[in-house]
């Protein structure tokens, strides 16, 4: 596998700053210099001066709906659910031919409540077959109303486009499953084949695994991107890192990431290549590691979910509290659960595997297997950094 390994624009986010504020100063006319102002805003986390730039750029040029949905997400993911639906309710006509726009539009609608989620997401199928985000939601829609078979059509446009789609093959496995039809989707998601467990020993440049440890709670903990339970992310009352890392500075986050990226080497030349499963032959050539960061306390956990954008997902752990005879089970990674199952659901047709974690522990698996987390209940940190193996084009 080929890596793509770009050193992150972090530490350049004040330049391009500085070079935008100046693009808008001499180029108030031009809506792309008002936008980028304020996407590299939102990227250095000064979300209300974007939205200050945005206002003013909007009371300048009235009539670019782009803008006005840049101002509704920063709400919306700012939790100011009220504000993004009165500047939803405000953009202007979008052009017909402008299919991007469309769907961020739609989805938007569908996040702060002013549209029919089923409607909408079968909308934007209807422009992007291959649409992650509106077949989640539409999977979450026919889950809820008994209506499973309304998404084999779905996701089989999806998959013909894209046969290793990865939204598209755990929906379709759900509703398979929710159509009695277990053995088809046992073939769909199976939590042995292709999952791995791998205990790291700690590169050479440490001393001890406890060294390493030492400097990756470190690099973390200071990390001040840190946010609490991150909008429309699977984190509950724990903590979350942007997906930047390494940043400047983390030299034992980068060599951990470097090791991962042998382990998956390995992963990947382990696929038996006279299998035709789709995750096997439409594995990537050339991939990128996007990580991220998650301290949880003795209370947090991580709902069921998968990783839309990735191809393999993975967990390294940093600290795991020992489990307890009170709490056996306390901490567990759970593969397997429904991502949209309610307590007393029956467990799914392919089962639920647990995973113990433990410090230097690294945990590889098909990133359209569903995930979950089970509180220590422990005074101690659980610290992990999870990851996505992502297609990249070149």
């Amino acid at each position: 596998m080929l890596w793509q390994v770009h050193p992150g624009t972090g530490k350049h986010l004040p330049t391009f700053i500085g070079l935008y504020r100046k693009a808008t100063a001499l180029r108030p006319d031009v809506v792309d210099n008002w936008y980028m102002l304020a996407s590299f805003l939102v990227e250095a986390r000064q979300n209300e001066e974007a939205v200050t730039v945005l206002t003013h750029a909007i009371a300048r040029l009235p009539t670019h709906p782009r803008l006005y949905l840049m101002l509704g997400q920063i709400y919306y993911m700012t939790r100011r659910v009220d504000l993004a639906r009165d500047v939803l309710e405000r953009v202007p006509a979008i052009p017909e031919d402008d299919r991007e726009m469309t769907i961020s539009h739609l989805t938007l609608l569908m996040d702060t409540g002013l549209a029919d989620r089923a409607q909408a997401a079968t909308d934007i199928l209807a422009l992007d077959p291959v649409n992650s985000y509106a077949l989640m939601l539409l999977g979450a829609v026919t889950c809820r109303n008994g209506s499973s078979q309304k998404m084999i059509p779905f996701c089989e446009a999806a998959l013909k486009t894209e046969p290793g789609h990865t939204r598209a093959r755990y929906e379709l496995a759900v509703a398979l499953a929710r159509l009695g039809r277990s053995q088809e989707a046992r073939q769909m998601i199976d939590l042995n084949q292709f999952v791995r467990v791998i205990d790291l020993q700690p590169p050479e440049c440490y001393v001890n695994a406890e060294t390493l440890e030492n400097a990756l709670v470190s690099e973390i903990t200071r990390n001040n991107t840190l946010e609490a339970d991150p909008v429309d992310r699977a984190t509950r009352g724990g903590f979350q890192t942007s997906a930047s890392l390494p940043r400047p500075g983390d030299d034992a986050i980068g060599k951990v990431l470097d090791l991962i990226r042998l382990h998956v080497d390995g992963f990947d030349t382990s696929l038996p290549e006279n299998l035709n499963d789709p995750f096997v032959t439409r594995r990537p050539k050339h991939a990128k590691l996007r990580a991220w960061a998650v301290v949880y306390p003795g209370g947090g956990w991580q709902k069921p979910h998968i990783h839309d954008t990735g191809w393999l997902s993975g967990v390294y752990y940093v600290t795991a509290p020992k489990a307890s005879g009170q709490n056996p089970r306390g901490g567990l990674l759970v593969l397997g659960k429904f991502e949209t199952g309610q307590p007393g659901t029956d467990p799914p047709p392919w089962g639920v595997r647990d995973i113990r974690p433990l410090p230097g522990r690294l945990v590889l698996f098909p990133s359209y297997i569903p995930h979950s987390t089970i509180p220590t209940n422990s005074r101690d940190q659980r610290i992990c950094l999870a990851f996505d193996v992502i297609r990249s084009p070149t």
